[in-house]
């Protein structure tokens, strides 16, 4: 290997993000197998990239994720003030780990792998956050090394951090000050940061840290839930069931009485540490059981448990992040006056965090449901993507007047709109184009996007709408020959100077991470299809329990699958408890 690296051209060295969970995992291995720091999930968005040779074997491995909070030299050579800090620290990413695989010591290599992920980096955390990046730092041990690579490649070193390190115990002074290196990716990118401008597209959040709502675990959200209950006889607290059963969705428990053996399988430490009930007598903790289950989450208020999850997701949500909304019918709900219900829910791409969820009833309730949805979580600054259901001037002035953009297909349930779209001048249009080949299939995408500021207006008559796009879908079956084609045509609030073909095309694309990372797995996994909870409330409150069971594995990092994630936790209930307390049981 080693000789054959040799004989190739640094030129022909290509730069790109991973592309799936399989690569993801392929890419952790090899990391934690050769970084002499080893691997960890990386804190917040984490981009893994690799630099690859023209056959398309890798040479190297670069992880990026969030800005560090605090260092000193960094904060100085920006001279930022401290909002500004907690406000634009989203705009920074820091190089984690840089690896050269074994049999790769190629002259120039680094610095080359390292100037091509630079020039893409700002768009790669973009399509995965929905933001720029304007800096990149990194941290470098000058004991092991000089930085050499990151000089080259067009680096400073602005200072050392304090030599300080995080433990379980929290801060501890290790004497073993690192490096402080910065590149920006803009020109004038330090005195942007520093300055007092601020674009929409940086999707800037907080003047100040919500340091209580980041710091507490998901069960001080559940404590908050209002217990319906009267005093007298309540043996278990409402927010102890609640964190069991959350515990057990973690560990892919699906009915009422799974969750009553999951929870009678806890140890007395674990019991403990969601302050179980406590016999006076014997001095034993005692789990909940099938019956207490059963009644609470069938008597338990949704929305209540709902605007307690959605301030939990508040607070884990990344800055300016797109945000997919859809709908999710449960026909087995058959109490109530209207059988048929629908929950629409909206998910973070690249995340797959469930922001929040709403119910509606009968014809038109998804309509309905998504405009509430959007009133209640926190929209502003954000991209929508919808279904082409929700391409009519109601959802669209809303949206633009909780200030918001959209970005949604148009099809047959508008159809002057499409023929109005279906008659523009799309061979003049930009074009951005995409191929990929796998499972037996080629499957290629092109997009292209016109400017609708001009138009009349009954062309694309949304309020806000600003661009139209077609995409066009080419699929083509290895095995069988045959080929499918297929265009979809849309509009967006987003003018051409926040989004060309190549973003919108990523953010079609990213729509569909609800339908894959939540719906999905919603059926299959959990088999809420065929979940035979039909009492009162519980269907809806088994839901929310599952959306933030969901939500928990994907913002870990530590699983592809949910199924594995499901069998690590069963295995392990003291760590599926860990995950809704926030600190580790007592044992």
């Amino acid at each position: 290997m080693a000789e054959a690296a040799r004989g190739v051209a640094l030129r022909d060295v290509r730069v790109r993000p991973v592309r799936d969970a399989g690569e993801r995992s392929r890419w952790d291995g090899l990391m934690e197998a050769h970084h002499y720091l080893g691997f960890r999930s990386p804190f917040g968005a984490a981009l893994r990239q690799v630099a690859e040779l023209p056959g398309g074997e890798w040479a190297a491995l670069l992880g990026w994720s969030a800005g560090a909070f605090k260092v000193g030299a960094r904060d100085r050579w920006l001279g930022w003030a401290r909002e500004q800090q907690f406000r634009r620290l989203h705009l920074i990413a820091c190089n984690t780990r840089f690896l050269v695989l074994p049999g790769f010591r190629v002259p120039n290599l680094a610095s080359r792998a390292l100037g091509l992920s630079l020039r893409r980096l700002s768009s790669d955390m973009e399509a995965l956050r929905g933001h720029p990046v304007l800096l990149a730092e990194t941290f470098v041990d000058p004991a092991k090394f000089e930085g050499t690579c990151y000089r080259a490649a067009g680096w400073t070193a602005v200072g050392e951090t304090r030599g300080f390190a995080r433990d379980s115990g929290g801060w501890r002074e290790h004497g073993r000050p690192k490096a402080v290196w910065v590149r920006p990716l803009r020109r004038g990118a330090a005195e942007a940061l520093g300055g007092l401008g601020e674009p929409r597209a940086w999707g800037c959040g907080e003047a100040e840290p919500p340091k209580a709502e980041r710091l507490r675990g998901l069960y001080g959200f559940l404590r908050e839930v209002p217990d319906f209950r009267k005093p007298r006889g309540v043996r278990h607290q409402l927010a102890t069931v609640l964190a069991i059963a959350l515990a057990g969705k973690l560990a892919g428990v699906r009915g009422v009485t799974a969750l009553a053996e999951f929870a009678g399988r806890l140890t007395q430490a674990q019991l403990a540490a969601v302050r179980a009930f406590r016999s006076p007598r014997g001095g034993r903790r005692t789990a909940p059981s099938a019956a207490s289950f059963h009644r609470i989450l069938s008597a338990l208020d949704p929305e209540a448990l709902d605007r307690a999850l959605r301030r939990w997701a508040a607070s884990r949500q990344g800055p300016g992040g797109a945000l997919a909304l859809d709908g999710k019918t449960a026909p087995e709900w058959i109490e109530g006056p209207n059988p048929e219900r629908t929950l629409i829910a909206a998910v973070e791409h690249g995340s797959g965090l469930t922001v929040g969820q709403a119910a509606s009833d009968g014809a038109g309730g998804e309509i309905l449901g998504a405009r509430r949805l959007l009133r209640e979580i926190r929209v502003a600054g954000r991209v929508l993507t919808l279904d082409a259901l929700h391409s009519c001037p109601g959802t669209a002035r809303l949206i633009v007047g909780l200030g918001a953009d959209y970005a949604m297909p148009v099809k047959e349930n508008r159809p002057a709109l499409l023929e109005d779209l279906a008659l523009l001048d799309w061979d003049s249009a930009a074009e951005f184009a995409t191929s990929e080949k796998g499972h037996g299939r080629i499957e290629s995408r092109r997009c292209r996007a016109i400017p609708l500021d001009g138009a009349p207006d009954e062309l694309a008559a949304l309020p806000g709408r600003r661009q139209a796009f077609r995409i066009v879908r080419e699929r083509h079956v290895v095995r069988t020959g045959r080929t499918t084609a297929h265009a979809v045509f849309g509009v967006t609030s987003l003018g051409p100077e926040r989004a060309g073909p190549a973003e919108l095309l990523a953010l079609n694309r990213g729509h569909w991470e609800i339908e894959n990372r939540l719906h999905h797995v919603r059926d299959f996994t959990y088999d809420e299809d065929r979940c035979r909870a039909k009492r009162r409330r519980l269907p809806r409150n088994l839901a929310c329990l599952t959306n933030a069971a969901i939500s928990i594995v994907r913002l870990n990092g530590r699983f592809s699958h949910l199924p594995q994630a499901n069998r690590h936790c069963a295995a392990r209930q003291g760590e599926a408890l860990r995950e809704v307390v926030g600190t580790p049981p007592r044992r």
